[in-house]
């Protein structure tokens, strides 16, 4: 349920106004360290707690290994941002840096090829869309955001 929050607050935002608050990046931020923290210092298994809708999704293997490696394809995407100067925004990058932390490596990479799968389909049909209309959609800005809703979501209630 956290992770359902995070996704639907960050694509809304995203895609109303193209840029994810950093007080909503700093919030999950603190929220997914603090119960990958309590998870591990005090042996919690949270799937066994009343409040378990809530870390539905959540990485739980024991190493940490898995958390860092989800936090490098943030790092990864923002590296990305520098070298083409914005093209893919600094938001995405901190939310999969933040997405890594809460979904550990395997599940992050998932959310982001399916995201990418979902936004190079939709680029495509807005360019053949805009052939058959006689537009050039080809410097069209898609949110980004918006294509992690439905793998997201999935991840978060399976």
């Amino acid at each position: 349920m956290s992770f359902s929050l995070y996704i639907l607050a960050a694509a809304w935002q995203d895609g109303r106004r193209k840029a994810v608050s950093g007080w909503l990046l700093l919030f999950f931020f603190v929220h997914f360290l603090t119960s990958q923290i309590v998870r591990r210092v005090f042996e919690v298994d949270m799937a066994k707690k009343p409040a378990s809708i809530w870390y539905q999704g959540m990485c739980t293997d024991p190493s940490l290994l898995p958390l860092w490696a989800g936090c490098l394809i943030g790092v990864a995407l923002l590296l990305v941002s520098r070298v083409t100067e914005g093209a893919l925004g600094e938001g995405d990058g901190l939310f999969f840096f933040i997405a890594g932390i809460y979904l550990g490596f395997w599940k992050n990479l998932f959310l982001l090829c399916t995201s990418l799968s979902l936004c190079s389909i939709t680029g495509i049909a807005y360019m053949v869309l805009g052939r058959v209309q006689g537009k050039d959609y080809r410097k069209r800005k898609l949110p980004f955001l918006l294509f992690t809703l439905p793998a997201g979501l999935w991840l978060a209630c399976g």
